[in-house]
């Protein structure tokens, strides 16, 4: 599984070093410019890590850092110009996970990325997900990296929120995964009314998986509770 990193620094030659590198490292990297953008591109598809120069201006980066640690608590690595010890604990105190001083080593900055990786894989460990490549069931197979679903051997056309409900569902297979989870993973914490889009979404995704979505082989309803995806065999 390629993890998705945001890269955030308003020196365009900076981010640009920052992409190329994490790139050619094998992540899947988004440059947001400025905090706006960043807080944009958080918000409409969740990270796993963030790389954000917070310093300039101050404030506004400080703010940033915390407002987006409170919205999803992924590892936050900020990377900035030689600062002073009391601004390297107002990012750190902000809620970021790592400081990292500009100039750095390549092999520093990916050092510091692959650990984030790790301790991301122990929580999802912790949590009963996993690293696999796909899920199988049945005639259902879902590739996370290339983002395709088939039913047996067609494709099946997803909106990026179907496909965003059903992938998450398919890392935790034969788990009931709560309405409110699934709401704060796909749209975040801020959306009113999640409940009913939701259920648009599940109806959709039934009727474009199943073959008769009231008699359902693959996404179940678990009342009052949430959904539960049949468990996978999936392939590394």
């Amino acid at each position: 599984m390629k993890r998705r990193i945001i890269v955030t620094d308003i020196d365009r030659q900076s981010s640009r070093l920052l992409k190329n590198l994490l790139t050619a490292a094998g992540y899947e990297v988004t440059v947001a410019p400025g905090f706006g953008e960043c807080k944009t591109a958080f918000t409409s598809s969740p990270p796993d890590i963030l790389v954000i120069d917070p310093l300039y201006p101050m404030k506004e980066g400080i703010q940033t850092v915390k407002k987006l640690y409170e919205y999803n608590s992924c590892p936050i690595i900020a990377v900035s110009e030689n600062v002073s010890e009391r601004a390297i604990t107002d990012i750190l105190d902000a809620g970021a996970d790592d400081y990292i001083r500009k100039p750095f080593f390549p092999g520093e900055l990916l050092s510091r990325v692959r650990a984030a990786v790790r301790r991301i894989e122990l929580v999802e460990r912790a949590k009963g997900s996993d690293t696999e490549k796909s899920y199988v069931s049945g005639e259902l197979r879902v590739d996370y990296d290339s983002h395709t679903v088939t039913v047996s051997g067609k494709n099946i056309h997803l909106t990026k929120n179907e496909f965003k409900i059903l992938s998450l569902l398919c890392r935790y297979s034969g788990r009931v995964l709560t309405y409110d989870f699934i709401i704060k993973s796909v749209w975040g914490p801020q959306i009113s009314g999640g409940n009913g889009i939701l259920r648009v979404n599940v109806t959709n995704l039934r009727k474009k998986i199943e073959q008769d979505s009231s008699n359902p082989l693959y996404l179940f309803t678990e009342n009052g509770v949430g959904y539960r995806i049949a468990e996978s065999r999936s392939e590394k």
